[in-house]
């Protein structure tokens, strides 16, 4: 890690933060228009990820919050753009099907959650009905269970606003052929209740031959405020996606990518697509007890049904020219799951022997059916000449391999949280959750689809996750804390589709301890400063026939760094730094990452972005060697009336070629060149 650079960072801040303090007039937030862009809370509506309303600069771990406002002035349109202004998270390929991220060297599909509640299909998530993300960075099982070892991000719904008629639309093209329309309307429908239905659609396109989506959602949302203590919301939501898998282009035998490739697509146009098709349902309930307390109900049933099949460059490339060949491999992967998720939480401010305590009392009931299946397709050797114009592979036949898995899963989970003010400077936060895992899985032959002699096998695993954490506030506002906080992953993996072997059936759980110490800082000014040296130490056991009780210890050690808020009264920024110590032996993670985001407010009528994404030298997955790369992205804003925003987006202002990420030595994502988005978003 190189912490003279870190230094020097933590040093320009300081002293650019410092001088826009002095100059600073009454401004606290940047808005454009009523466009709000600093996120102050975890989760609006009292619905938040933390449980309480707590500040973020009173939460003792690093976080980011993403308004709906900025993910939209800054066009980010899933997670792996949010990865790229976000420190200490970075985006993997996904195989081309699927949200990726790599939390502080954790790689992880399934840490993803809405208004608190486990998301964990793989699939794109869409943003057009997000209020704000959450990024929570550490080890968070306390609220969220299993997973989220080296963080998690929280998708805070759009929910109907009682007393409030508007509406609002965002219309996007792109010159690569791409086009996108979102709407949002609210209708109050009695003085106690309110619709809102949120709406997209969009054609995607890029700058990769084949490439294609259609994607579209629609979420309507009820909200009934049942006098002043009990308000209750309805919310269904249905995704229709198609979209082409691309996994990249191979490398060379350094593991560099092949430049001379990168206008050649490794798939086939036929073959190569993922599909979703989900239907999801929630209800919550607030209810106040009393001034002291009161009780948050929810309750969510999903159904999702995945494909994904691909075909994709499995080995190095031979020959060159005409001649040149290259090994392609396939599979065809579906899932079908549902869940039912219950929840329930006591949540309460109370003095006790003279000392303030805010606390959560919670309970989770998880039960989820999941099944998969996954056909081989045969291995070809094929000129690269011929990839241009393909149109038919070997088929996914049963004789070529695969398997076929049906699982049951219950989770039963009890939690408590207690915020306890010491004094008027210090607060102790301690907590712990206790999760019964049970899981049952079935395989079958994939021929004959009959049960397999191994079948079933079943596991249970009880792991209790404690945190403890405390934050000191100064006289001037800085705020120092320390957290110490656990997470688990049971061998059986992410998704729940094999648990055969011994090294599955008969070890504990893989679990992350994290330890984190930090400063966060609010200036008058409105900006807000973050600092976090964080060690990751990931505690997994491995079985051995003789010797049951190996286990075998790994340290992620980092520092991040964040800024948020007005230098000047009409200049916004958002910045953030991580290095990574030993970051080549980690896969995917570079050394040290950094972004910048401006807004610029010159007139009433315009204003101006300008981003600035750094990513140092990374060590692919498998033997791949990807190259450091600097992108500078662009904006502008003019605002057409009062209620109609044009904007103009430009993505990699220098056409500079890169790699962000790889899923495997020969599977190489090639960055889109200089390419320009126009939005016209409006509010009645």
């Amino acid at each position: 890690m190189s912490f003279c650079k870190a230094n020097y960072l933590i040093l320009v801040i300081l002293v650019v933060a410092g001088y826009g303090q002095a100059k600073a007039d009454e401004a606290r937030v940047f808005e454009l228009d009523d466009l709000v862009v600093v996120g102050q809370y975890l989760q609006n509506d009292q619905i938040n990820a933390l449980k309480t309303p707590t500040p973020i600069e009173a939460i003792p771990q690093s976080l980011s919050i993403l308004t709906s406002d900025l993910i939209s002035l800054q066009d980010l349109t899933g997670m792996s753009g949010i990865a790229d202004y976000v420190p200490g998270i970075i985006a993997g390929q996904g195989e081309g099907h699927r949200d990726d991220i790599i939390f502080r060297g954790q790689k992880s599909t399934a840490d993803f959650f809405v208004d608190g509640l486990r998301d964990d299909v793989q699939y794109y998530r869409p943003l057009y009905n997000i209020e704000q993300v959450e990024v929570l960075k550490g080890a968070n099982a306390l609220f969220f269970g299993r997973g989220g070892t080296g963080g998690l991000i929280n998708r805070v719904s759009k929910s109907a606003q009682v007393g409030e008629d508007f509406s609002g639309f965002t219309l996007s093209f792109d010159d690569l052929g791409e086009y996108a329309l979102q709407i949002d309307s609210n209708i109050v429908i009695a003085p106690n209740a309110a619709f809102r239905l949120n709406y997209y659609i969009e054609n995607l396109e890029n700058h990769r031959d084949f490439y294609y989506g259609d994607n579209s959602g629609i979420n309507p949302t009820l909200k009934f405020n049942f006098g002043e203590s009990t308000t209750v919301n309805l919310a269904y939501e249905y995704l229709d996606h198609e979209r082409f898998i691309d996994r990249g282009i191979p490398s060379d035998a350094s593991g560099a990518p092949i430049k001379s490739l990168i206008h050649t697509t490794f798939a086939d146009q036929d073959i190569n697509k993922s599909t979703l098709d989900a239907n999801i349902f929630k209800v919550s309930l607030d209810h106040a007890l009393n001034t002291e307390t009161k009780l948050r109900l929810n309750y969510v049933h999903n159904d999702f049904d995945k494909l994904y099949q691909n075909y994709y460059a499995s080995g190095a490339v031979s020959g060159a020219g005409e001649s040149a060949t290259v090994k392609m491999s396939g599979y065809r992967d579906t899932t079908h799951r549902k869940s039912r998720i219950f929840s329930a939480d006591l949540i309460g401010e109370k003095e006790i022997y003279g000392l303030n305590h805010k606390f959560v009392l919670g309970i989770e009931s998880i039960d989820t059916v999941n099944n998969n299946d996954r056909i081989q397709s045969a291995d070809e050797t094929l000129a690269i000449s011929q990839l241009d114009t393909l149109a038919t592979v070997a088929p996914f036949a049963v004789s070529n391999g695969g398997d076929l898995t049906k699982a049951d899963l219950e989770v039963t989970s009890f939690y408590f949280s207690d915020e306890i003010a010491l004094s008027d400077k210090l607060d102790l936060i301690i907590g712990g959750r206790l999760d019964d895992f049970k899981l049952a899985v079935n395989t079958y032959e994939v021929a004959t689809e009959l049960l397999d002699a191994t079948s079933p096998v079943s596991k249970k695993d009880e792991v209790f996750s404690p945190r403890l954490g405390c934050v000191y506030k100064t006289q001037n506002d800085l705020r120092f804390y320390a957290s110490y906080s656990e997470s688990f992953i049971p061998k059986s993996g992410e998704q729940y589709a094999n648990l055969s072997g011994d090294e599955k059936q008969k070890t504990d759980p893989d679990v992350y301890e994290n330890i984190e110490i930090g400063t966060k800082f609010s200036l008058d000014n409105g900006i807000s400063l973050t600092a976090a040296l964080y060690k990751l130490t990931a505690v997994e056991p491995t079985y051995k026939e003789d010797q049951v009780d190996t286990i075998t210890k790994t340290e992620y050690k980092g520092l991040e760094l964040q800024a948020n808020g007005n230098i000047f009264e009409h200049w916004f920024i958002s910045a953030g730094a991580s290095f990574v110590s030993d970051a080549d032996t980690i896969n995917e993670v570079p050394s040290e990452t950094y972004s910048i985001w401006n807004l610029f407010e010159l007139n009433d009528k315009l204003r101006l972005g300008l981003g600035v994404i750094h990513k140092g030298d990374t060590s692919g997955k498998g033997s791949v060697n990807l190259p450091s790369y600097t992108r500078v992205d662009a904006a502008a804003y003019y605002k057409i009336d009062a209620n109609i925003r044009l904007q103009l987006n430009v993505e990699n202002v220098t056409d500079t070629l890169y790699f962000p990420n790889s899923y495997g030595t020969h599977q190489v994502t090639v960055g889109a060149p200089l390419h320009a988005t126009l939005k016209f978003v409006g509010r009645f």
